[in-house]
């Protein structure tokens, strides 16, 4: 039977952790392994995921001296997993993700469904995402046939790879810090010619912020989100696209339009889109926003420049 091993990041989330944790121990085809990355966090999560790994087998956790972001962690991860070489697959997924009591066995039975030839251009297998908890929990009383359908960009929210797959591959780009580490990565495993699909049935619960919490003014509206993310996602947006000319031309299009919308709708933002879209054309890369920052140097809060 192959073997799997689980891998979650975490920074400062114990409370929904624990219930990320209980879904992935609860699988109806349970991990070989589950190793979680703590990354640096600072309200309890150490301490309880010491206790955690105490109480159940097959829990290793490894602790961060420091925040090293989404793409840090799955990094990090990622290359511990692949150094043991005792895994087949590696299943990721953040600390807020819930997945279905039979998301791991359906995305292996998929698998198992294909004839040898298939199974060796498979690279990636995603769970469905599901950004609703009414309806995730509604699906879980259907029936499902085993079906899939090509991804093109993939995201760490059960993510299943294969190890070999990592091998040719290489790791996640941990400079990244959050944003868009999984589209890029999930670009070079389609670039070596492997399949990613997303396994339809095989469900997984997660909060979309693009699409919850938003603000809005006049007939413009945004994602509620801080300007230090707001950073990251515009920055390595246009990294990811760093090779292909004609992506990078619409997105510098698309970002340039977001700036200004960020303007009118929350200015404190702007000056994170703007400094975004210089260091992306620029190839800056690293931790180079804080997490909670909130005025960029030289800036007040409106994002005016200091006289």
């Amino acid at each position: 039977m192959e073997r799997v091993a689980a891998l979650v990041v975490t920074f400062n989330r114990k409370d929904v952790l624990i219930h990320t944790l209980e879904a992935v121990m609860n699988q109806t085809r349970k991990p070989d392994l589950l190793v979680i990355v703590n990354n640096g966090s600072t309200d309890g999560t150490g301490e309880f995921l010491e206790e955690f790994s105490k109480t159940h087998e097959d829990v290793e956790i490894l602790n961060m001296s420091e925040n090293l972001g989404g793409a840090g962690g799955f990094s990090r991860g990622i290359h511990y997993v692949y150094d043991k070489g005792q895994y087949d697959w590696v299943w990721l997924m953040d600390d807020d993700a819930i997945p279905a009591p039979n998301a791991l066995e359906t995305l292996l039975s998929f698998y198992n469904s294909l004839s040898e030839k298939k199974k060796k251009r498979v690279g990636v297998l995603q769970n469905q995402m599901i950004a609703d908890r009414e309806k995730f929990d509604e699906l879980l009383t259907r029936p499902q046939k085993l079906k899939a359908r090509k991804r093109i960009f993939g995201m760490f929210v059960g993510y299943l790879i294969k190890t070999e797959v990592i091998g040719r591959v290489g790791f996640p780009r941990e400079e990244f810090f959050i944003y868009s580490d999984d589209a890029e990565y999930t670009f070079r495993v389609k670039k070596m010619g492997f399949k990613v699909y997303t396994v339809l049935g095989s469900y997984i619960y997660h909060q979309d912020w693009l699409r919850s919490d938003r603000v809005r003014k006049w007939i413009f509206s945004k994602p509620n989100i801080p300007p230090w993310k707001a950073y990251y996602n515009v920055r390595n947006g246009l990294i990811t696209f760093e090779n292909n000319v004609l992506m990078k031309a619409i997105l510098l299009l698309y970002f340039t339009w977001d700036y200004l919308t960020w303007k009118i709708v929350k200015p404190e933002v702007a000056p994170f889109v703007r400094r975004a879209i210089k260091d992306g054309l620029t190839g800056t890369l690293g931790k180079t926003v804080l997490p909670g920052q909130r005025i960029l140097p030289g800036e007040d809060i409106c994002g005016e420049k200091d006289s």
